[in-house]
């Protein structure tokens, strides 16, 4: 089910190599393809379970969430929970209802959030990895009319994406904030609306949002929450979430000058360390390295298929929306996740200034 297969490429006049353990592959038939200075290794593999998307980590092990063939309302089927160690040797597995798309570890509980059918009839599934044991939570009736997808931790609060409106646009919340679990249903209350108002970073003017894809929530380097509006193609950065200083910037996402769309996003927090790609139809996920160690700061993103230009990992500019590629050929990679070396906790939402912990970071802002 696991395979360790180092990819390195190699520019040899006009033909690109890749070296795979020694052996040597072209192009054509290599799939995905790192820039000169980052290596690419496959991490895992989906057997049993398959169609990985949603990726974290914490106290050293790697979680994965594979959606198996269930639909995005949660009508049938079931997703698989998978937890990895840092050898990539699975440690052991959870089958939750439903299609899973967000997945987080709360690092200040130790504890696994996995949401369910970002599309309609939402639940919650809060997984202890210690015990093993697992609750269910049900959402009240969306306001919006759709699902619940990605999750964010931050000192000021829990953070869900309110995904799928059924009036894309409207004054339809698009970020809530959870404010219970009593009885064993999820409190929430809206911090940023489809139609919220918010600063245009390349104008510097106020400008009305219409969003319509609220899809993946992230925390910059600087400690402000992020809002990936995927068919939207652009960022929408939250500061200060929920008080009464809160303040929404936005940009258009672009790869070279064309618009873009996003999937995850992660911040790199440490020189030491590595970026998980889940790239979902290959039923693959890979480790990017860099030589010579990454920088602390940088975002990294992912476009997925059916993007402008899909299958593409890259660095982010968040004051920009420039996505400048450093690995191609991905299928469809849904899933990022930036993995600090030697961290106690871990996560890819861990402490990361700025009174929140999330370990996805990018920019300065």
């Amino acid at each position: 089910m696991l395979i360790s297969v180092a990819i390195r490429s190699v520019v040899v006049g006009v033909v690109v190599v890749l070296l795979a353990l020694g052996t040597s592959r072209t192009g054509a038939a290599a799939g995905p393809m790192p820039a000169p200075g980052y290596d690419l290794t496959t991490f895992a593999t989906g057997g049993r379970s398959f169609n990985p998307d949603s990726v974290t980590s914490g106290g050293g092990h790697i979680f994965v969430g594979y959606q198996n063939a269930t639909p995005p309302d949660g009508s049938a089927g079931t997703s698989t929970i998978v937890e990895y160690g840092m050898d990539a040797k699975v440690a052991r597995s959870w089958t939750v209802a439903g299609k899973n798309d967000g997945l987080r570890l709360d690092p200040f509980t130790g504890k696994l959030w996995a949401t369910r059918n970002e599309d309609a009839n939402p639940a919650l599934t809060i997984i202890d990895p210690k015990t093993g044991n697992k609750t269910d939570y049900s959402f009240p009736a969306p306001p919006h009319g759709g699902g619940y997808d990605d999750i964010a931790f931050t000192r000021q609060g829990t953070f869900i994406v309110a995904s799928n409106p059924a009036t894309p646009g409207a004054h339809l919340p698009a970020v809530q904030r959870v404010t219970s679990l009593a009885g064993g249903v999820v409190g929430l209350e809206p911090i940023l609306y489809d139609d919220s108002a918010a600063i245009d970073r390349s104008s510097g003017k106020t400008t009305k949002l219409a969003l319509s894809d609220p899809d993946s929530l992230w925390i910059t380097s600087g400690g402000s929450l992020a809002l990936t509006a995927q068919a939207d193609r652009q960022v929408i950065f939250i500061k200060h979430p929920g008080s009464q200083s809160q303040r929404n910037e936005v940009v258009n996402v672009t790869t070279a000058g064309a618009a873009e769309e996003l999937d995850d996003s992660a911040a790199v927090k440490s020189r030491q360390g590595f970026l998980l790609v889940v790239d979902h139809d290959t039923n693959t996920i890979y480790k990017l390295t860099k030589d010579g160690g990454f920088h602390s700061g940088p975002t990294y993103s992912q476009a997925p298929k059916g993007s402008p230009v899909a299958g593409v990992v890259g660095t982010f500019d968040t004051r920009t929306g420039k996505l400048s590629p450093v690995a191609t050929g991905f299928v469809n990679p849904t899933g990022l996740l930036f993995v600090a070396t030697g961290e106690p906790s871990g996560d890819d939402q861990g402490d990361n200034g700025g009174g929140d912990h999330n370990n996805q970071q990018g920019g300065n802002d």
